[in-house]
Order: C-alpha cells, then structure tokens, then sequence
C-alpha cells in the first residue's frame, strides 16, 4: 500500500487549485540546500494533506456552505537529473531522463547530430531558460493556490526564506518561472473542458465502480509511482514513492484553431467568403457554428462539456437544444463518465484519428493501461476575446502549461507522445478497419518534421524569453482521413475525405524532473 503521508501532493489526488505558478531554480551552494532540504521538507504538501483539502472543499460545496474562495496554498518539489547529481543521489538507470528533455524532444539544428538531439521540436522556439547552453535547471518548486498573489506571499515566507534568497547563504538561483489560472468550469483554451480520465490508482482511489470492465481499467500503483507493483523502471532504492514529473508548455493558437475548423466546415467557410467580399468582421452563423462544434469535437474526441462521442457520437447532450432533457447530476455524470470502451474494428462513433483516441486508446491498444499517465496542466495566458478570434491570428500568447506524472517517462510522455501522437499509424494501426489509410498523427499535438512548418513570421515574447512566432500553417500539411462535418448523417467506417492539418499548438520547451518521496527529501537527499 501507498503511504499517503510520503507522497507528494500533486501526483494524487492533486493540488487544489485556482492559480498555480512553476518556480524553476538552480542549486549553486549544494551543502547549504542539503542542509536546508529537510525544513523546506516540512512545508511540502502530502497527499494525506491534499486529499483532506480536497475533501473538505467538496464536503462544503454539497452542502452549499462554501462562502467563497477557500484560501489554502499548497506546495510540491521535483529535481532534474542534474539537480539530483549535485546533491550525490544515487543515479537512475534512465537515459531519458538522464539526458533531459532538450535532448529527448528537440531536432537537431544544421551539423548537430541526431543522437544529442532526438525529436522534433525547432530549438529557436524554445525558451532559453531551459536550453542546456543557458546554464540548465535543477528543480521546480510547484505552487498551488487561491490566487496569484496568495501564492507569491506563500513563496516568499518558505522557499525564499529557506534557501536564503538574496542573502549570504543563499543556495539556490531562480532562472525562471511561469503561471497560470483555472478558467470557469476548468475549460482549456480551446474550449474543452480538461481533466477529465485521470488514471484510477488501485490501493489509492475507489474501484467500486470499475468492475463492470466497460471503463477505464484501474492500474497498478507502480505505474504511476516508483518501486511499487507494475513498475517497470530501474530505479535505486531511495526513489520508491516518487514519481517521475514532465513538464512542457503547449502554446494554443486559438484564433487559427477556429478560422481552420471553419475552413472545414462548408456552411462556415461560406459565412467566412461572405463576411471578407462584405469587408465586414467575420461572424459565423448558428449552423455554422454546431458544425464547427461537431467537426471539432469529432477531432478532439468529445464534446466541450466532455461528453465522450463514442457514447454521444451525433449529438452533444449539453446543447441548448437537449439540455433541458437531463438533470444538473446526471448532466454532470454524462460529461465526465469513462465507463466506455473503443471497438478497434469501429471509427463511426469516435474517430480513429481523434485526440482522446489517439493518446488514449483503451482497448484500441492490448497494453495501454501501462501507458497512462497523472496529467495535471493548468492553462496560462488571457482567454481569447471575440475580436481577436475572429481576426484570425493570435495577438497574445496562451497555452497550456502542461505536467504529467509517471514511473517511467518512456512508457508515459514518450510513448503518447513520440510513439503515439507523431506517427501516422500509432498506437495501432487502424488501416485494415478504414480501407487501407492509417489514422494519421494526432490533429492537435501531433508533430512532422521541421521542415514542413510554415516559415517564421513575426516575434512572439515567451515568458521572460524571446522566441519566435511560428506560421499556424505547415508548408506541406499532413493529411488525415476524417469524417464530413455533416450534421444530418453519422460518420462512416471508411472514409473517403482527408482533412490537411494546421499547425495549432507549438511547444516551446520544458524539462524532466523527479518527485520525490517526503523520507527522500528529509533523510536520503541531505545525505546522499
């Protein structure tokens, strides 16, 4: 069993949140952050102390005495490879995460070779921050709260004051640092709402309601957490109940999200002809906005509210036209039920090609239940206002900043990510059920290679670093079989339209850390 008390906070159940903000700093006085490890220690947030926040908070909302914000912040800590090397930790037999994540998903610029550089990201659209060659980054301390300046206020009085920030024994550098805030209803910039098909942790969560083998199976607790059944990572005795924590920023071109749905979309490309020959601002009709919404959701894989399309693939149950049909409760359980499966050898629900299929697979993949992953990403950037929507063009950066938790960043990010999202015929090949055409790379985070982007065009401001502002379109777009937007007939099995994909989501860089266990943080780290 899980000791809840040695586990940090965020890996489950999570932290609660309305703000968040990621601290990321260098160690430059080793002895003296040993030292002052265990007391920082103290103040990080357990699981046995976030699920009490978290239970307290829900208790309250049920009874309808929750008067306002709850002012609670809460605390986590994760140390890169590097981090970990300056403290003398024994080190993990892991060459992913020994190499970083710069090294793992960047392309190699010219005369750079492909070893050093395993992936697809352009290195220019990168923060500097967290490029090798700008002095790297040792750990992040992860803050949850109410509010922005609440959090602030928390940093100053532990971490700050712990590792003397600004006075003689100061023993760390903080190089850099984003934020973000949970929008109403826990929507991500899009529009979806996010979160929905968290893992369900055997020895952790309830599995009452599991068992009818029509939903998401529960895992092992080891492929979540290091040392426990399921794990399948070769890691040293002192990680056991540490988890392995990705970190990446996804920035959303949300206005070019929109013009290319609409692009899609017949009734909506012929509202958007007729607003440009009239010179006026582009407005989509109703129609043509529930075919953007089908259209859409079709690539997403549900609809806004959540409701998944394998259950609700025609219409969504949380349309203005059906939601008078169902009560708030069974809305609700509507919207963000798992008790569903894929048929492999069935897309006319929920498309093979599809986000949540691509990178969720269910039984779609035999093995998938060692592939999931704890996400817990928070959005970041203004929410984009009808005028810049319709303009068509992103004016100001947003995104999600995006954290995942798991034993074995391989099995986790990697695989849904590099092995999954990246390749035209993963995580299985679908083309012998959809007449020959694989499924295509996933149409949100998928990635080609960088030589098929659109040319730069313009500057972009990144958090404190410059990078630059990518074209939404790629030069030669990848082409995926999808089904019509027709809102009068369900999709068919074999489809004879391919959609060419935009480029609609840039990441701009991150790192991999590792989380660990509360005894790491008092006992082995300050005297490794």
């Amino acid at each position: 069993m899980l000791d809840q008390k040695n586990i940090q906070g965020d890996t489950w159940p999570r932290l609660p949140k309305k703000a968040e903000k990621f601290v990321f700093f260098r160690i430059t006085n080793p002895e003296e952050f040993k030292k002052a490890l265990p007391t920082m220690a103290d103040f990080i947030t357990t699981a046995d102390i976030a699920l009490k926040n978290r239970t307290d908070i829900f208790k309250k909302k049920a009874e309808g005495t929750l008067n306002g914000i709850i002012h609670l912040v809460s605390m986590n800590i994760a140390f890169s490879a590097n981090g970990l090397s300056k403290l003398g930790a024994e080190k993990f037999d892991d060459d992913i995460f020994n190499g970083g994540q710069f090294k793992d998903m960047t392309f190699p610029a010219e005369g750079e070779s492909a070893e050093n550089h395993q992936g697809l990201d352009p290195q220019e659209e990168w923060a500097n921050e967290f490029k090798p060659s700008s002095g790297g980054i040792d750990g992040v301390l992860t803050v949850a709260g109410d509010s922005l300046p609440s959090i602030e206020k928390m940093i100053r009085k532990t971490f700050d004051w712990v590792f003397n920030v600004g006075n003689d024994k100061q023993s760390i550098e903080q190089v850099y640092s984003r934020e973000g805030e949970v929008f109403k209803n826990h929507l991500e910039h899009f529009g979806w709402v996010d979160g929905i098909s968290q893992p369900i942790v055997k020895g952790l969560d309830d599995i009452s309601n599991t068992k009818d083998n029509r939903g998401m199976a529960p895992v092992d607790p080891g492929v979540i957490f290091v040392g426990h059944e399921g794990d399948e990572s070769k890691t040293p005795a002192w990680a056991k109940d540490g988890s392995f924590m990705v970190f990446r920023i996804y920035e959303q071109l949300v206005p070019e999200f929109y013009h290319w749905c609409a692009e899609n979309c017949p009734i909506a490309a012929a509202d958007t002809k007729n607003c440009i020959e009239k010179g006026e601002q582009i407005k989509w009709s109703d129609t043509a906005m529930d075919q953007m919404g089908l259209f859409s959701s079709r690539l997403v894989g549900r609809w806004p509210d959540g409701a998944p399309m394998e259950l609700h693939p025609q219409t969504d149950p949380n349309s203005s036209v059906n939601k008078g049909q169902y009560e708030a409760s069974a809305l609700k359980a509507m919207n963000n039920t798992d008790n569903f499966n894929y048929n492999p050898a069935d897309q006319t629900k929920c498309p093979y090609a599809s986000h949540m299929r691509k990178t969720g697979p269910r039984d779609d993949y035999p093995d998938y239940a060692k592939h999931v992953m704890m996400r817990r990403g928070i959005p970041y950037g203004p929410w984009c206002d009808g005028n810049e929507r319709a303009g068509g063009f992103t004016e100001k950066e947003r995104g999600l900043l995006f954290v995942s938790y798991q034993s074995s960043i391989e099995n986790g990010f990697v695989t849904q990510q590099k092995r999954w999202a990246n390749t035209s015929d993963g995580p299985t090949d679908m083309a012998k059920h959809s007449g020959g055409a694989s499924q295509g790379i996933d149409p949100l985070i998928g990635q080609v290679h960088p030589s098929r982007n659109g040319k730069n065009a313009g500057v972009q401001i990144a958090g404190k670093s410059t990078g630059v502002r990518v074209n939404a379109k790629y030069e030669d777009a990848p082409q995926i079989p999808f089904p019509d937007s027709d809102l009068d007939k369900p999709a068919s099995q074999v489809q004879d339209k391919t959609v060419a994909l935009d480029r609609l989501i840039i990441p701009h860089g991150g790192e991999y850390f590792f989380t660990p266990s509360l005894s790491a943080l008092k006992n082995y780290l300050p005297n490794a």
